[in-house]
């Protein structure tokens, strides 16, 4: 709860639901107009103060840029989560977005995320049949230590629920449910997913949690992690151990984003309209005009913007 502030997109950690909405439901920022030199000379002290301070904040949340990758993960996602429409008897698939580190699944998953609860607002309305808060989107960030009481805290302080200081797993558990199935929500975002020691018992625990929040929870579960294959959630095991996880792991479809490559004309080409888009996107007095698609060779390098002038 956020004490009567008003919360700010610079403050969010998007571990509650009052950031989430403001997160999902704020106007995307505005760029800051691009002033010439001489523009920029005759502002005010206070002016350009403010003018530099709204580049800061501009160029600090310049993405996420609308990458082939980012696309047609997105399209996947969507394909997911809209065939998890069935009745509630039935269980749910999950999603696994599963990638090396700096290739973006942080940065991705949250725009998707959005743009489910925006749409679900739109269609449903912002309360539900019996006067509830509608919270189309849990996300949950997980740590080293997680387990299944943790998790189930943690998506309890999501919603707020002041019973999230006292009580069993189980009670955490039916808490949880309570929360998911009065706010209809359908998307649990479990961030982070690698962090679990999944060869230890607190991963065995939560393993067999998320079958449970599967079964019994209206939602589908995405997942983001690093290396999640190797830490064995889709593993096909023998023993005990191994085989509670791959359950998991069977009803889990994996998802990567592949990194950029310069070895293809084709990779050439999405790399240097990404760069393209980035610059376009810079706020920087006398930088070079960005090339247009139709205009520029693919082989050549972007030109780099004058940078003299900040």
């Amino acid at each position: 709860m956020n004490g009567g502030s008003v919360l700010q997109p610079g403050s969010l950690a998007l571990s509650r639901k009052e950031e989430f909405k403001v997160f999902a439901e704020s106007p995307r920022r505005s760029r800051p107009d691009l002033l010439t030199r001489k523009q920029l000379k005759s502002l005010a002290t206070q002016a350009r103060a403010d003018y530099d301070r709204q580049r800061r904040q501009w160029h600090a949340n310049i993405g996420p840029v609308k990458t082939p990758q980012l696309t047609e993960l997105h399209e996947d996602l969507w394909d997911i989560v809209d065939s998890n429409e069935q009745d509630g008897d039935k269980a749910k698939g999950a999603v696994a977005v599963d990638a090396f580190p700096g290739l973006g699944k942080t940065t991705s998953v949250p725009p998707f995320a959005r743009d489910f609860h925006q749409r679900e607002i739109e269609e449903s309305g912002a309360f539900t049949s019996q006067g509830h808060e509608r919270i189309p989107v849990c996300r949950v960030g997980l740590t080293g230590n997680t387990g299944m009481k943790d998790l189930n805290r943690a998506m309890m302080e999501f919603f707020g629920h002041p019973g999230q200081t006292r009580g069993t797993t189980a009670q955490f558990g039916r808490r949880v449910l309570d929360c998911v199935s009065s706010c209809e929500v359908r998307l649990v975002v479990l961030d982070d997913l690698h962090f679990l020691k999944w060869g230890q018992k607190s991963g065995i625990e939560v393993s067999n949690h998320l079958k449970w929040i599967a079964n019994e929870f209206p939602v589908t579960l995405l997942m983001v992690g690093v290396e999640l294959a190797k830490k064995g959630l889709f593993g096909e095991g023998t023993n005990g151990r191994d085989t509670a996880l791959a359950q998991t792991g069977r009803r889990t479809t994996r998802f990567g984003l592949r990194p950029f490559t310069i070895d293809t004309e084709a990779g050439r080409r999405e790399w240097r309209q990404m760069l393209l888009a980035l610059e376009q996107r810079v706020v920087l007095t006398d930088k070079h005009p960005a090339c247009s698609r139709m205009s520029c060779r693919t082989t050549s390098s972007p030109a780099a913007p004058d940078t003299s002038a900040r």
